[in-house]
């Protein structure tokens, strides 16, 4: 069983004030709901969003070692996934 896990950071910004750009880490999700909120009460428009550089994968399956491995996108990720399936199916076949 794999489980894929988003661990990019959170980025806050405003359109044409660099100032007020700030990252947050994927753990403080209400801190950049605040941050975005506190920036709406002082009348800018802040866009949030949740950028695409850490995806933790795990791949825990009874029977085979369990892996762990970081990626730097989420395409990354699932091939990674998908190889590890497709070897592990393989390996399978060739067992029985």
């Amino acid at each position: 069983m794999a489980e894929l896990t988003n661990r990019n950071r959170f980025h806050v910004t405003v359109r044409k004030r660099d100032d007020l750009a700030r990252h947050l880490p994927f753990t403080q999700m209400s801190a950049a709901r605040a941050y975005i909120e506190d920036l709406r009460s002082q009348g800018f428009k802040p866009k949030g969003d949740q950028l695409d550089e850490h995806w933790l994968v795990r791949i825990r399956e009874r029977g085979h070692k369990p892996l762990q491995a970081t990626f730097s996108s989420l395409a990354a990720a699932e091939d990674f996934i998908g190889q590890v399936t497709v070897e592990r199916k393989r390996r399978g076949i060739a067992c029985h």
